[in-house]
């Protein structure tokens, strides 16, 4: 197995039930027979087989498979199959693919110097990074009052909500993870970096998808911030365009898939240094 899908490889083995189910449905598409499949043998998370179990790792099989599948041209994958050769680029090859289709959502003055070469954890961080710069850029038209208000309904506390927003009320463009943890904290940045994951799922999954998974993966929050969180009317980091733009089909589902695998696992590095 190649580095960059045995890393992946590793955390879809380990990581809960929870985050794999999501991500099963992140994964769905009418249009392709196995992830169809993999929706009927797991059509909830108690049907998710445990960690480090043998069903689990022949699920972080198929699940990398199908990823790879619809990070490649299908014919060309066809092909290499019939001849017994590996189908589909590798995860580092769709992770840089992603950025670079996310970055450029991005005025030009704004978007990151994407590097030629990086590891996955690299990538997946620069993904998490410009997710985070897009929707702290959409402040920069809102008083700092206005900003405070959000960040704390968010669930940020007064203080760190209000050194945020006059930090970040001008916008936040070149803004590292470095850089966030040392002006907010590595408690915040988590916190931020799950509502990426939150209204990620929104966008793709729709807003009862992620209430539930909100519940489960944002234990700490109370139900009235989930719902502030995911309401319409009220903040929204994120354009609907930004990962749901894209000039193929399977590129409608590789983005949100892999936006959702990097924050997840940037949470978890996050999480693992505190």
């Amino acid at each position: 197995m190649e580095n960059s899908d045995e890393s992946l490889f590793i955390f879809l083995v380990k990581c809960n039930n929870c985050e794999v189910f999501y991500l099963i449905k992140y994964l769905k598409s009418k249009f392709c027979k196995g992830s169809l499949k993999l929706s009927r043998l797991y059509p909830n998370e108690d049907s998710v087989p445990n960690p480090n179990t043998e069903e689990r790792i022949k699920l972080a099989e198929d699940t990398i498979e199908l990823l790879r599948w619809y990070g490649s041209n299908a014919i060309a994958y066809g092909l290499r199959k019939v001849a017994k050769k590996e189908g589909g680029v590798h995860y580092h090859h769709i992770l840089h693919d992603a950025a670079k289709i996310i970055n450029k959502t991005q005025k030009r003055k704004e978007r990151k110097k994407l590097p030629r070469v990086a590891s996955v954890p690299e990538w997946e961080e620069l993904i998490t990074e410009i997710l985070l710069s897009k929707a702290l850029n959409n402040l920069r038209n809102k008083s700092s009052h206005e900003i405070a208000n959000m960040f704390k309904e968010a669930g940020l506390e007064k203080e760190v909500a209000e050194n945020a927003a006059k930090i970040y009320g001008t916008g936040a463009v070149g803004i590292s993870l470095p850089m966030l943890t040392k002006t907010l904290g590595k408690r915040t940045v988590k916190m931020l970096i799950e509502n990426i994951i939150i209204q990620i799922t929104q966008k793709r999954l729709g807003k009862d998808a992620a209430v539930a998974l909100a519940k489960r993966l944002v234990l700490k929050f109370p139900q009235r911030v989930i719902v502030k969180m995911l309401n319409i009317i009220g903040w929204i980091w994120l354009s609907v365009d930004v990962l749901l733009f894209a000039t193929s089909p399977a590129r409608r589902i590789t983005i949100p898939t892999v936006a959702f695998i990097s924050t997840l696992r940037t949470r978890e590095r996050t999480a693992e240094n505190d």
